[in-house]
């Protein structure tokens, strides 16, 4: 039987995959602040969070905003929670003016390892790095560098250059720091979907 120490030791081996869960049955979790309230519709599936079937692109009538990703509250029929960053504490409150149209298939389970290339509809929305950058996937993919597309940006200017190798229980990325001339490989500790 492993002791805690190695259990611990295991666990720093291998990235973190987690979920952002907004909701419990009272409603949005403590922590989290509403800094807006909103309507409209959500017809699309998230293309920041593209592996959660929970997870929607939004359309406000208020703010004639877009809203990427919102989560559905599974306790409460018509209810999200839209959210920046699973780094912040800010939602915007979100109402449906329509119900949602299913035409998503369920995640795959978390935490499974990938022994071919990432489909870049299954990576995660944000990363946390072990040099401490927090990366976030970007809207689009703009730039390209040594020929790998830029999934991800990052706090502190850097960027993601490629995929994520997830070939091995602890993920690592080509990580591109902001005014650098060569990216530096440096490890995933969380992945957040």
């Amino acid at each position: 039987m492993a002791s805690a120490g190695e259990a611990s030791m295991a666990a720093a081996e291998r990235t973190d995959t987690r979920y952002f869960l907004p909701y419990d049955r009272d409603g949005l979790k403590a922590g989290l602040t509403v800094v807006a309230d909103e309507r409209g519709i959500c017809g699309f599936a998230s293309v920041a969070s593209p592996a959660r079937p929970d997870a929607w692109d939004c359309v406000g009538v208020t703010a004639n905003s877009i809203y990427d990703p919102c989560f559905e509250n599974p306790y409460a029929a018509g209810e999200m929670a839209c959210v920046a960053s699973p780094f912040a504490g800010e939602v915007v409150r979100f109402s449906l003016t329509a119900p949602l149209e299913r035409e998503k298939e369920g995640a795959v389970g978390a935490g499974e390892v990938s022994s071919g290339p990432a489909d870049p509809w299954a990576m995660p929305w944000a990363l946390e790095l072990a040099n401490g950058e927090r990366c976030q996937r970007l809207p689009a993919i703009d730039v390209v560098q040594a020929g790998q597309p830029v999934h991800y940006g990052c706090e502190g200017g850097g960027e993601i250059v490629g995929e994520a190798d997830r070939s091995e229980p602890r993920w690592t990325v080509a990580y591109l720091e902001a005014g650098a001339v060569g990216t530096t490989l440096v490890d995933v500790v969380v992945a957040w979907s």
